[in-house]
């Protein structure tokens, strides 16, 4: 193998994890846990509950959302005292049920990251939100140079990926028509400002902001790339991380490659000018405390004069690495002295101007199974999107991605559940998911333990690959685990059309510690034509379907065949059909 073609799947030692990620996981525990022995089970916690090779991103999320569960679970006490109050002001913007996948789903960075490949993301964390490019090759299996020159073109997509979706969820067509134009300044391609969009910048904190975070993103240097990277998406305590893992003196460079960076690791001189709305990209500079900002430290998204709920500037501590473990590693945090240095342009929040503050919508949650430990309402984001996705197209309503509100719903076909005395747990049947809409066409995963082992549409040839179980998870829900790699067929998104499938550790396993649950219940729906729908406990108006080529959560108000599957009698007997 070539130096320059990194291995497809990363690779993690073999004496567990690594001593650099086992270091980075214990950094930022440290930020949610001010004692070091409670920092100390945070991230054990964490490394513990992993089953497989995971990347550092992947690692550091989980410690926020294994602390986040903590806040319900009764030990919300010995978390600091800025993290609880937070978390509070996020369940007041976001609501209470899953507060904090609403807030990581409100930034549009972080599902810009999310989006990029996993290799992708390693290079471009490691290196350059890390400065580790050494540690980054070790564990691409290739050169530190391409593992540099992989976190730059991962950097520019990033970019890319940002500006796609800040399109596709901004509803003022203002702030559209000058998004490709934002970029194109930002990378130096448009050198020139034109008089009407300085104008608009003037207007605009909107535009203002997101140019600030676009110019750092495509050519600011490694001292202001990594509050970019390391605070945004990390969501919470990313100052505190930093703090605790000062980066190298050695600047990232990767010469050649025409990114605006210098062998110097400095933005090139003769960028384009800034007119008078860099003012706007400057006003949050040197707010402390108390700044009007994200609750998840999110980007704003103007909405055409509609409100947007409440948002404040998140607290950052600094982990205490010098207090003394307590006794009781349940009595309360002894609240430290927080630092909360003034942030940079791009992580200052403005609040829409003519607006004010209204608190966040709610819907009637749909029935769920009973034993969630999260309350059942689907809260409401003050997001809304500009343009449809193709993916809704067959709908015919028009809704927009973060709109989140389901379609009108036709007629709905009969739910053929399993028996009320069926224990949970039990398989029903063991099934191939063939598409109604292309007979030849069956849902297929790859064996192997890794999480990011996505569902794709395949020719139809059997075998354990395509060979799925459908296992009673109580209350008329069943999961869909797959025989090949034992992991069950998971909700990526935020349970609304468009949503991708995943792979995850079967729920129905891990009983109440399951983080959600409610991604992995199904309602099995069949009809007269030998053929049945996936439909979504949680939210019964979208079902897995296959539609240009992938696995996603689709309409399920249509009837289309693209959300049908082939009814074997298997299964029609198991449902009591």
């Amino acid at each position: 193998m070539s130096e320059h073609t990194p291995q497809q799947v990363l690779r993690t030692p073999d004496a567990g994890f690594a001593a650099e990620d086992v270091a980075a996981v214990h950094a930022y525990a440290s930020a949610f846990c001010g004692r070091p022995a409670t920092a100390a089970d945070l991230a054990t916690a964490v490394l513990t509950a992993q089953q497989g090779p995971a990347t550092r991103p992947a690692l550091l999320a989980d410690v926020r959302r294994t602390a986040f569960g903590w806040l319900r679970d009764g030990r919300s006490a010995v978390l600091r005292p800025g993290f609880r109050d937070w978390a509070q002001r996020a369940g007041e913007s976001f609501g209470t049920t899953d507060t904090l996948r609403h807030v990581e789903h409100d930034s549009l960075l972080l599902r810009a990251f999310g989006e990029l490949a996993e290799q992708s993301r390693a290079a471009l964390w490691l290196c350059q939100a890390e400065a580790e490019p050494a540690f980054a090759a070790r564990v691409l299996n290739t050169s530190e140079e391409f593992a540099e020159s992989m976190a730059e073109a991962a950097r520019a997509r990033l970019a890319d990926t940002f500006l796609r979706l800040r399109a596709e969820h901004t509803t003022d067509a203002r702030c559209v028509h000058y998004g490709g134009m934002l970029g194109a300044i930002a990378r130096g391609t448009h050198r020139e400002t034109p008089p009407d969009l300085e104008r608009h910048l003037e207007s605009c904190e909107f535009c203002a902001h997101d140019i600030a975070l676009l110019r750092t993103l495509t050519s600011g240097d490694a001292a202001e790339l990594r509050p970019l990277l390391v605070d945004r998406l990390l969501v919470w305590g990313g100052p505190a991380y930093r703090s605790a893992r000062p980066p190298t003196p050695t600047p990232l460079t990767v010469p050649g490659l025409g990114l605006g960076r210098t062998d110097g690791g400095h933005a090139k001189p003769g960028g384009p000018r800034m007119g008078s709305w860099a003012k706007a990209a400057l006003r949050g500079r040197g707010k402390g405390k108390g700044s009007a900002g994200s609750a998840s430290g999110a980007e704003p998204r103007p909405t055409s004069g509609t409100a947007q709920p409440p948002r404040t500037e998140p607290e950052q501590p600094v982990p205490d690495t010098t207090a003394s473990p307590s006794p009781s590693p349940t009595a309360p945090e002894t609240p430290t002295a927080p630092t909360t240095p003034a942030p940079p342009a791009f992580l200052t929040t403005p609040t829409p101007p003519g607006t004010t503050p209204t608190p966040p919508r709610t819907t009637t949650p749909a029935p769920r199974r009973p034993v969630l430990p999260l309350a059942a309402a689907v809260v409401v984001t003050a997001v809304a999107s500009a343009v449809t996705l193709n993916l809704l197209s067959d709908t015919g309503t028009g809704t927009a991605v973060d709109s989140y509100g389901p379609p009108p719903s036709a007629s709905r076909p009969s739910s053929a559940a399993p028996s009320p005395t069926t224990a949970p747990g039990t398989v029903l049947a063991t099934v191939a998911l063939k598409s109604a809409a292309d007979p030849g066409s069956c849902v297929t995963a790859t064996p192997g333990s890794s999480p990011d082992n996505a569902p794709v549409p395949a020719a139809c040839a059997g075998g354990a690959t395509q060979q799925w179980r459908v296992v009673a998870v109580g209350q008329g829900a069943v999961d869909l685990q797959h025989v090949a790699s034992t992991f069950c067929l998971d909700i990526a998104g935020y349970r609304a059309p468009g949503d991708p499938m995943q792979m995850r550790p079967c729920a129905y396993q891990q009983g109440d510690s399951a983080p959600y649950p409610e991604d992995q219940a199904f309602v099995v729906e069949t009809h007269r034509d030998k053929t049945f729908t996936l439909v979504c406990q949680d939210n019964p108006d979208i079902a897995v379907g296959i539609r240009d080529g992938e696995i996603r959560m689709l309409s399920a108000g249509t009837g289309s065949k693209a959300i049908r599957f082939a009814l074997d009698d298997a299964l029609s007997e198991a449902l009591g059909n």
